[in-house]
């Protein structure tokens, strides 16, 4: 499951839904190996009530944690990129770089 559909999902349940969908999204997140998504989602869930506030919350943490892992790997494909062009010679690969790098 991606983080949209994951947010979409979960701010309809903190908004209309109950601790029985939240843990059914929990599942699902578990069965698409987005375990720590899962657990988030779990811990909103407290003797069968749903914290939709502490769902909310959940989200907005993921999303920051997806967005800087996002950061970080555009940042080491910028350095492995320009790497490759500094020392790579001149072949397609490397003009293929080349042209990805203009774009990051």
């Amino acid at each position: 499951m991606d983080f949209s559909t994951f947010a979409e999902e979960a701010e309809l349940i903190a908004g209309a839904g109950d601790a029985e969908d939240a843990l059914d999204l929990m599942r699902r997140l578990a069965r698409a190996e987005r375990t720590q998504w899962a657990v988030a989602v779990r811990r909103t869930v407290t003797r069968g009530e749903l914290d939709g506030e502490a769902l909310l919350q959940a989200v907005e943490d993921i999303h920051r944690q997806v967005k800087e892992k996002y950061e970080r790997n555009l940042r080491a494909l910028r350095a492995t990129s320009r790497d490759l062009i500094l020392r790579g010679g001149d072949n397609p690969i490397i003009r293929a770089f080349r042209e990805l790098d203009a774009l990051l």
